[in-house]
């Protein structure tokens, strides 16, 4: 295996077993976590995504972990319609988040948040908020923006990445972008060219970034069960990684999501390539722990299957 395999892939999937359109009941998502955990492409797998409504039930699960094999969690939080609605969701959730570490202790390791801010104007005082009172909890905190994806999308996210980048510039709690770049019906998927504006606006605003939905697949497909052409996660992360190695604009961001042939996605000895640009596995791994950290997926066999299939990770043993 090319390390810039191993660099690309490590910890990239986050495993979603409880949400759509998978949703499996918590025993059978929190069986399969614990399998893929000890299976030969455990590398591969990051946290098990639980909302934080749900915590309290993986109690009953604390003698599948232990500290040599720990349940490591990122928790969504609940959504808001409001600034106070949301600060008060906030701490009721940190709350929990400590009675679960006190009670789980050494077996669970819970270092991530995924955090829908409200539909409304954001502004320095929330975001202090959330950077402090997350940062205080040991949590990396990635803020999911949940405008409609209507005509006021563009200025909207742009307004609100402002706002983090200038939380950032001052604190060192720094917080993070989650993009949802799917779901289960075709409304649901953000066209490439928002999902490269997004990627652009992130690069230039040192924001850091972790999507979810819809990225079963190694490579952008038409999939009929949303009736939509699905992004691809070779499609994402190299786009993502390839605008921060060549400050690439927009439109030729879009053009990596866009792609839907598996023969321009190719690892090499060196690093990625496609099509004519190319970056090394050194800023691979670097790009991967400061800029684009992980994606969920409701399914891990997919991703990892698809990939073999395209001979991208080699034969399984």
């Amino acid at each position: 295996m090319d390390p810039s395999v191993r660099f690309f892939m490590e910890r990239l999937i986050d495993y979603a077993g409880l949400f759509p359109p998978a949703e499996l009941p918590l025993e059978a998502a929190i069986q399969n976590y614990n399998r893929y955990g000890h299976d030969q492409d455990s590398w591969m797998l990051g946290r098990f995504v639980v909302p934080v409504s749900r915590l309290g039930e993986l109690a009953s699960y604390k003698a599948m972990f232990s500290e040599d094999h720990p349940l490591l969690l990122s928790i969504v939080g609940n959504r808001s319609r409001s600034k106070e609605e949301c600060s008060e969701l906030l701490t009721g959730s940190l709350d929990r988040i400590q009675t679960f570490r006190n009670q789980y202790q050494k077996a669970v390791g819970i270092d991530t948040l995924e955090w829908p801010l409200p539909p409304v104007p954001i502004g320095a005082h929330l975001l202090d908020a959330i950077g402090r009172e997350t940062s205080k909890a040991g949590l990396r905190t990635f803020c999911e923006l949940t405008y409609a994806l209507d005509s006021r999308w563009q200025s909207n996210l742009l307004e609100a990445l402002d706002h983090i980048a200038a939380h950032n510039s001052v604190s060192e709690a720094k917080i993070g972008m989650k993009l949802r770049t799917g779901g289960v019906t075709a409304d649901a998927y953000p066209a490439p060219s928002q999902i490269a504006i997004v990627l652009e606006a992130c690069r230039d605003r040192n924001i850091p970034m972790k999507f979810t939905a819809g990225l079963h697949h190694p490579v952008r497909m038409y999939r009929y069960e949303v009736n939509a052409k699905m992004h691809g996660f070779l499609n994402v992360f190299f786009a993502g990684m390839l605008a921060h190695a060549h400050k690439l604009d927009s439109k030729s961001i879009a053009e990596i999501i866009e792609d839907e042939n598996p023969d321009n996605f190719n690892f090499t000895g060196e690093g990625i390539r496609w099509r004519s640009l190319s970056m090394t596995s050194a800023e691979i791994r670097s790009c991967r722990k400061a800029a684009l950290s992980a994606y969920g997926s409701c399914s891990f066999d997919e991703p990892r299957d698809e990939m073999r299939e395209l001979h991208k990770l080699g034969q399984r043993s």
